[in-house]
C-alpha cells in the first residue's frame, strides 16, 4: 500500500501516475489519523514548510516515509523515522494538465539500502528516467528549476499582458514558445540565444523601454535581463 499525503498538483499526479500499478491513496494532511496502517511506503507531498508539521504527526511505523521537495534535506526524516528517502519529480505539476510520466526525471536519496530500493521500485513503475541525488545536489537542481521553469513562466505571463495589452492573442506567440524551448533540446541557450541585447542593438531596447513606460516594474526588468544578455555573450 502507497499512500501519498496532499492534496496538490505533485500529490494529484503522483497518485494518477502510481493509479492501476499499485495498490495507492490519498490521505488529506489535515486528517493523518486516516493514514492505512498498513502503508509500506508513506510519500509527504506538501508544501516544503510543511513537511515537518506533517511528519509529527505520522505514527511512528517500519514503512519508508519520503517527502517530494527539492530544497528540503533528508535529515527532516531521517531523525524520526528508521526508513526515510526523498522522492523528488523534476517538474512541473498542475492539476488539470495531463503529462507523459515515462521519461519524467525522479531523483532518490535515502536514509539505507532497504529504503533506496523500495523507493527506486516504485519510481520506476512511473519513469524510466530514475538517478540518485544527494541533499545538496538536489538544492542545485531545484536553484535551476526555477530559472529554467519558473521564470521562463513568469515572462511569458509578462508577455501574454503586454500582447493582450494590444488586442492580439496570446495564442500568436505559441510558436515562438515552442521553437525557443525545442532548440535548447539540439544547442546550449548561449548559442542560441536572440534578440536585441545580444545584437547589441540599444535603438530598439530604447524604444521597448519607452512603450513600457507606464509598467516601471517592467521597464526594471527588461533593462536587468537585457544587461545580463549581453554581457552573458561575451563570457
Amino acid at each position: 500500500m502507497i499512500s501519498i499525503i496532499g492534496r496538490g498538483n505533485v500529490a494529484t499526479h503522483l497518485f494518477k501516475a502510481l493509479k492501476g500499478k499499485v495498490k495507492v491513496g490519498l490521505v488529506n494532511p489535515h486528517k493523518i489519523e486516516e493514514l492505512p496502517p498498513e502503508s509500506e511506503i508513506i510519500i509527504i507531498a506538501v508544501a516544503d514548510n510543511a513537511i515537518t508539521q506533517v511528519a509529527e504527526k505520522i505514527p511512528q511505523t517500519e514503512a519508508v516515509v519520503a517527502h517530494t521537495a527539492g530544497s528540503v534535506p533528508l535529515d527532516v526524516l531521517k531523525d524520526r523515522f528508521k526508513h526515510s528517502g526523498v522522492f523528488y519529480p523534476l517538474q512541473t505539476f498542475t492539476k488539470d494538465c495531463e503529462m507523459d510520466y515515462s521519461g519524467l526525471p525522479i531523483f532518490i536519496e535515502a536514509s539505507d539500502d532497504f529504503s533506496n530500493s523500495r523507493l527506486k521500485e516504485l519510481a520506476l513503475l512511473i519513469s524510466d528516467n530514475v538517478r540518485k541525488a544527494g541533499s545538496e545536489e538536489r538544492k542545485k537542481l531545484h536553484l535551476a528549476a526555477v530559472f529554467a521553469c519558473n521564470f521562463t513562466n513568469a515572462m511569458a505571463g509578462i508577455a501574454e499582458e503586454i500582447i493582450r495589452d494590444y488586442g492580439l492573442d496570446f495564442s500568436t506567440l505559441f510558436p515562438l514558445l515552442k521553437q525557443t524551448v525545442g532548440k535548447l533540446e539540439r544547442i546550449s541557450p548561449k548559442t542560441a540565444q536572440t534578440g536585441p541585447a545580444v545584437r547589441g542593438d540599444s535603438k530598439v531596447m530604447e524604444k521597448h523601454l519607452q512603450m513600457l513606460e507606464q509598467y516601471p516594474e517592467l521597464q526594471e526588468i527588461y533593462s536587468i535581463i537585457s544587461k545580463y544578455i549581453s554581457h552573458a555573450k561575451s563570457l
